[in-house]
């Protein structure tokens, strides 16, 4: 095993979880892309990735029923959208829940949505847990899927492959941190 490859064997399931509980689809597609390389054992970042993604819209759905004084639900109220979303979730509460996180932007802002909302909490955990495996299952199907694309085209040059991997992972990082920079500077 090379040295990157014992780098992703030990700290990309915790990467997937971490990702997991945000908006992980980049980080769960590239954990498929070592997956169908042998890199990790697919039913273990299928439970890691479904794991995060229920708590992490748990935690959310949690601070929106109980925590609505926090600043940070505080600010996720006073922005239009959330109204709307609201309106959505009150008219078709279930559709919902099963669908907000297959949009991208909206999961933390959906979870948090669920939260003020009547849906009861035990409802709320069932239907979260069916969607977080259904979004698990499509990200990593076309993960592995993309993984199968790579290496038709690259063949056996892993090690291009890999440092590609990298890169794309590296240009997403600077991406979201300099989004993040400029919407706290804008503000």
């Amino acid at each position: 095993m090379s040295g990157t490859e014992i780098l992703i064997a030990n700290y990309w399931l915790l990467a997937v979880f971490v990702g997991g509980l945000l908006e992980g689809e980049t980080i769960l597609i590239l954990a498929a892309v070592a997956a169908h390389h042998g890199l990790l054992p697919i039913s273990s970042v299928f439970i890691v990735a479904t794991c995060a993604a229920a708590i992490g819209d748990q935690i959310w759905f949690l601070l929106g029923r109980y925590g609505s004084e926090l600043e940070v639900v505080k600010r996720l109220v006073a922005k239009p959208g959330l109204q709307r979303t609201l309106g959505r979730l009150e008219r078709h509460p279930k559709t919902f829940v099963l669908s907000f996180r297959f949009f991208y932007g909206i999961r933390i802002a959906g979870a948090v949505a669920c939260g003020l909302s009547r849906i009861p909490t035990l409802l709320f955990i069932i239907l979260n847990l069916l969607a977080a495996m259904v979004w698990t299952s499509v990200i990593l199907g076309l993960g592995y899927t993309f993984g199968s694309a790579m290496e038709a085209i690259l063949g056996e040059a892993k090690q291009i492959e890999w440092k590609l991997a990298a890169a794309v992972a590296s240009l997403v990082s600077v991406f979201v941190v300099f989004r993040i920079y400029s919407k706290r500077r804008g503000r």
